[in-house]
């Protein structure tokens, strides 16, 4: 994949999980929301700039501790050169990761009649998000405000089993790529297919919205998703992974 196509892809992932602030510098994307998620309290450089990097870096590791976090970079083949300076710097490699897409066309995912989607964030929708990723209660308030803050199409879905929410996940709509976050399943309902089932629905919503291509991130050692994702026909395009400042 061409360098230009990875600034591509990382600007579409950057704009489907918001913050709850963002500032811009010369290329880099400054991302603020409390601490909830690394991804949205970490920097994605998108283009080089005209600024030293060095200058760059120290700005972001003081508004970073500004906000009482370490600085945090999201980091790709497309930046390279960074990922070197940190690591001279001492920052450590966190959760390596794949992006991967998959194309969309007539037929292959149809809805699920089992599950309930809404393109707004209901009570009862983020109350099983909350409890199926762990949410912490101190962090509820700022992951509603974020989830919704979106501009675009999205879909809020839940699968339901004998009256029970066993899946649950979101799907972002932006230009003619489809983003899904936060597949998860109840623990003890794992291995079922229900994760496929909802993907597919959320799929199907996206191709009746008109999408061409589907795109998920998922980190390298969950193994049972890198499967599970393969089986949908989802293939990598490139790596990503994080640099945390060590304090």
């Amino acid at each position: 994949m061409q360098l230009s196509e990875v600034t591509h892809f990382e600007s579409l992932t950057t704009g489907a999980w918001p913050a709850l602030s963002s500032e811009y510098l010369d290329g880099w994307v400054l991302r603020f929301a409390a601490g909830y998620t690394k991804r949205a309290n970490s920097v994605t450089p998108l283009w080089q700039g005209a600024l030293p990097m060095l200058q760059k870096l120290h700005y972001c590791e003081q508004r970073y501790q500004q906000q009482g976090l370490p600085a945090v970079f999201k980091l790709s083949p497309a930046s390279q050169a960074l990922d070197e300076v940190l690591a001279a710097r001492g920052y450590e490699v966190v959760d390596p990761s794949s992006v991967q897409t998959r194309p969309l066309q007539a037929g292959d995912f149809a809805f699920d009649a089992a599950v309930q989607s809404s393109d707004t964030v209901s009570d009862a929708w983020f109350a099983q998000f909350a409890a199926l990723n762990n949410v912490p209660a101190a962090q509820q308030a700022n992951a509603r405000q974020m989830l919704a803050s979106y501009a675009c199409p999205t879909q809020f879905a839940t699968l339901y089993h004998e009256g029970q929410a066993v899946a649950c996940t979101l799907a972002v709509l932006q230009f003619d790529t489809v983003l899904l976050y936060d597949v998860v399943t109840l623990a003890e309902q794992r291995r079922q297919g229900y994760a496929r089932r909802i993907v597919g629905h959320l799929l199907a919503w996206a191709q009746a919205q008109g999408a061409k291509q589907a795109l998920l991130q998922v980190i390298v050692a969950n193994t049972p998703a890198i499967k599970l994702y393969a089986q949908l026909g989802f293939t990598e395009q490139y790596p990503y992974w994080y640099r945390r400042q060590r304090v």
